[in-house]
């Protein structure tokens, strides 16, 4: 078990007959005479993240640009990878990011903090919060980068080993191109 990632762009609603059991024979047939191209996905909004689902339809629907996926993880590696993350960023881990976020403090005012604050299982984060997430990658990607040569030289108090150097820069990449897809009239799905 783990935590998979699926990025789309380019989202269009769909809506199913409600006479038609989901993901049943009938529905797979619906769907077939719909000439739908991609995966339908229910894009229901987060009632606990209600800022990283904005701009994402409230239902059904599907993407006719852009796809792209990858494997975040096992959850605790996820989780291990957004801890460091905050902390090369922000330095402060994600339960600082976790205890901010609670306290009244904006998400648009913490880098990463959407991807930081939200579920390390199941969720959809839409086009508003990938927008600005890819501009964090972006824009905070060289003093992460050095801070993360400084951690694997032992330059610092926190010291990682090779392994975890490579592993953090490759999903580094992987997250920074989901959130461009998906800023893109999108979503990325955790499943």
């Amino acid at each position: 078990m783990g935590l998979d990632i699926s990025v789309i762009s380019k989202i269009k609603p769909i809506s199913i007959p409600e006479d038609i059991e989901l993901w049943s024979n009938e529905y797979y047939e619906w769907e077939k005479k719909q000439d739908i191209q991609g995966t339908v996905w229910n894009f229901q909004p987060n009632q606990y993240f209600p800022e990283q689902s904005e701009g994402l339809p409230d239902g059904f629907g599907y993407g006719t640009g852009e796809e792209y996926s990858f494997r975040a993880g096992s959850y605790s590696g996820y989780g291990e990878w957004r801890d460091l993350l905050s902390r090369l960023a922000l330095d402060m881990g994600s339960e600082g990011v976790w205890n901010k976020i609670d306290s009244g403090v904006g998400y648009s005012e913490i880098p990463f903090s959407e991807v930081i604050n939200f579920s390390d299982a199941d969720g959809i984060i839409g086009p508003v919060a990938s927008k600005k997430l890819h501009n964090d990658f972006v824009n905070y990607e060289k003093d992460i980068m050095k801070k993360l040569d400084r951690y694997y030289l032992k330059f610092e108090d926190f010291e990682i080993d090779g392994e975890t150097y490579d592993w953090f820069k490759n999903k580094y990449k992987d997250w920074k191109e989901a959130f461009r897809i998906a800023s893109n009239n999108g979503a990325v799905i955790f499943h």
